[in-house]
């Protein structure tokens, strides 16, 4: 089964990006001021796309996907509703109610929109994929119980916090009742492990253009492989030589 996803993450005001979500320039990169985040919408709402819940996707349908749980959560999905859009909200459970942050109250507004509240693990560790099997299973239980509590349903559906994806970390999302799990692998691919669909993101960051968007989402042009290639070459590098990386990517976003 081949699925097309987008990886978003919040949406802040010009030179305002620690007001939702994580502080810092390396999570400023990922966040897209209002303006350029309607032209995105407008742009892919003007493809022959569709953009529903997984649940419910169709054949020609691309899922919107958002990350962390900021405060911008409410914004994003008001917007995504008005063009008749749905989003999956993935959030930080430690984080719900911090400034920020997104609030119990918000994320039960947003899915009683139609949108997914699911879980980006309790705490979001820097390398989720490093825990033990009992740290992995503590960080998708306590997230999904308490969504689940929140809510008042059951949480299938779950991102992985800082593109750490590993066979480990995915088992032990299943075992908490996960069935769709997202990754930040830039493929349309997807595989089943304990019953849980395992689905690829291309990553969207402050100066995707719009039409890049529209690229990654249909598939046209080279933008799917060209992000899929750079991913390739950072994956072993973010893997091998942690510390080596972080300082010259801190150093890079920084500049």
């Amino acid at each position: 089964m081949k699925i097309p996803a987008l990886m978003y993450h919040d949406i802040v005001r010009p030179g305002a990006a620690d007001a939702s979500g994580f502080p810092g320039a390396a999570a400023a990169h990922y966040k897209l001021d209002t303006r350029a985040f309607d032209a995105h919408l407008s742009a892919l709402n003007a493809s022959r796309l569709t953009f529903p819940a997984i649940t419910q996707r169709g054949p020609t349908g691309c899922l919107l996907t958002f990350d962390d749980g900021g405060a911008s959560v409410m914004d994003i999905a008001a917007r995504l509703s008005a063009r008749g859009m749905r989003g999956h909200f993935f959030i930080t459970t430690a984080r719900i109610g911090q400034p920020s942050f997104a609030t119990s109250r918000t994320l039960r507004e947003i899915r009683a929109a139609g949108h997914i509240v699911g879980s980006h693990s309790h705490t979001h560790p820097t390398e989720i994929s490093r825990l033990s099997k009992a740290e992995l299973a503590a960080e998708w239980r306590r997230s999904t119980d308490c969504l689940q509590q929140l809510l008042g349903e059951a949480i299938a559906v779950a991102s992985i916090p800082g593109g750490f994806y590993s066979d480990a970390v995915a088992h032990a999302a299943a075992a908490q009742g996960i069935r769709y799990l997202f990754t930040s692998e830039p493929v349309v691919t997807t595989h089943d492990i304990d019953g849980c669909l395992v689905v690829g993101r291309y990553s969207i960051v402050h100066d995707t253009p719009p039409e890049r968007a529209v690229c990654l989402a249909l598939g046209a042009g080279t933008d799917r492989s060209r992000q899929w290639l750079m991913w390739n070459i950072k994956k072993p590098i973010k893997r091998w030589a942690r510390p080596v990386y972080r300082s010259i990517r801190a150093q890079l976003l920084g500049a």
